[in-house]
């Protein structure tokens, strides 16, 4: 049963403690690139101190870019849709959340794991021992953990509602840009190669008809 115990301590260690989400503002964007009466600009959008989500995007290969539009010319302009190389998708700001969030019920481990272990437990010290029984140890590890475990899994539940609000709230759509106007929005993509440049296509329409604007998502930065 010590063994037990033991093996739970590592298990409940291994779990660590939930992130706090820390506010990001959206990427400056590099130098555009101009088309025909349209110019865009491609960047990775930082992480910030988020680096546990940070580096779940990376093992989900999932990049989030930063897309800026500006209408060039004196009409307005309809942006249709964004074409993307075989083999990459866009993710909803939903889809991507779920890739990287905190699994926050696995906190509730923390007090679950010794109570279930406490079920079998001897109520006593063996014979000629000295301390608590096993028993007592495993539901002492219960208040521990419920002391422990209950905080971290609502402060990763609120990180999660944080992100999926600001991904939401900053997400980019297709819709019309007026003349002169700039607009910025979140990508959500996930590729094979994630560190490797990704070509986009900007399919829009304006008086002249169907265009589009080629731009290059950069590769992620590894961890």
């Amino acid at each position: 049963m010590r063994r037990l115990i033991c093996a739970l301590l590592s298990i409940i260690g291994g779990l660590g403690c939930a992130r706090i989400y820390r506010p990001v503002t959206l990427a400056t964007p590099p130098a555009s690139i101009r088309g025909e009466g349209l110019a865009g600009q491609v960047a990775l959008q930082p992480w910030g101190d988020n680096s546990r989500y940070e580096r779940k995007a990376l093992q989900a290969n999932l990049r989030v870019f930063v897309l800026t539009l500006e209408n060039t010319s004196s009409v307005d302009l309809e942006i249709l849709r964004l074409d993307l190389p075989e083999g990459a998708t866009a993710l909803l700001p939903a889809a991507a959340t779920s890739l990287v969030k905190q699994r926050s019920l696995a906190y509730i481990l923390y007090p679950l794991l010794p109570g279930l272990a406490s079920l079998g437990a001897a109520e006593k010290p063996p014979s000629g021992s000295v301390g608590p029984s096993d028993q007592a140890i495993l539901q002492g590890l219960v208040i521990v953990g419920a002391c422990i475990g209950i905080p971290n899994a609502l402060i990763a539940a609120r990180s999660n509602r944080h992100l999926e609000a600001f991904f939401r709230d900053q997400a980019w759509s297709p819709g019309l840009l007026r003349a002169g106007q700039t607009r910025r929005g979140l990508v959500f993509l996930r590729a094979p190669d994630l560190y490797a440049p990704l070509p986009l296509l900007i399919i829009y329409r304006g008086s002249a008809g169907e265009r589009n604007l080629a731009l290059i998502g950069p590769g992620a930065r590894p961890l």
